[in-house]
């Protein structure tokens, strides 16, 4: 039994642990442990244990999905704490040989 007054912290909590695991696969695992474990009503943490342990089954697409998060993650983190300019004069001479190599001319087109 929850307290009146506790709800919206008990809400709170379950929401802030679970916030990284798709709502499917939380489904999902909590339908598993209600069928195996004795102790009947699995808290976040069980929850939140055992999406990890079946992380191993998510499909492609929520993989990519995980990635692709990660990814915009650490970009915004680098703009963020990282001052970001032109680049080094050796570097963009290296590049500019690179594209002088690919570029079309007139004569070619």
């Amino acid at each position: 039994m929850i307290d009146g007054n506790e709800i919206d912290a008990v809400i709170t909590t379950w929401q802030d642990i679970l916030q990284d695991i798709p709502n499917e696969v939380a489904y999902k695992a909590v339908r598993e442990l209600c069928r195996v474990r004795p102790k009947f009503a699995p808290d976040p943490a069980d929850i939140y244990l055992a999406c990890i342990e079946r992380e191993t089954e998510l499909t492609v697409y929520q993989i990519q999905q995980q990635e692709h998060e990660q990814r915009m993650l650490e970009l915004k983190e680098y703009h963020e704490n990282e001052q970001v300019g032109p680049p080094p004069e050796h570097v963009r001479q290296k590049l500019d040989a690179i594209f002088q190599k690919v570029r079309v001319t007139e004569d070619e087109s």
